[in-house]
């Protein structure tokens, strides 16, 4: 799923809140934060604090992923199939890793 919009993003939470059957009120208190807060992110409202954000989307198991090189060639005409995917998960944990000598 590509993610353009703080709409889309607002969508795919209230998805996947209303998915695992919980309430607007639900995932406030996960959080921490109001239920207002979640009707706003919900609703697409783009002023939204990020790190909320993103700590939403981790309470609701949706890992986020930035394909650089897919948005690049997407602006460039080349089609996203035709993108190598990139695990930048794994170049975080090799590049944080032990040193090896």
């Amino acid at each position: 799923m590509i993610l353009r919009t703080s709409t889309d993003i607002g969508n795919l939470v209230r998805d996947r809140r209303k998915g695992r059957g919980w309430t607007q009120a639900d995932l406030a208190k996960r959080l921490g934060v109001s239920r207002l807060w979640i009707v706003q992110l919900e609703q697409g409202k783009d002023t939204a604090q990020v790190g909320l954000v993103l700590r939403a989307l981790n309470e609701l198991d949706v890992p986020v992923q930035v394909d650089l090189q897919s948005a690049a060639s997407m602006r460039s005409g080349t089609s996203y199939r035709e993108i190598p995917f990139v695990d930048i998960d794994n170049i975080i944990r090799e590049a944080t890793g032990p040193i090896k000598r």
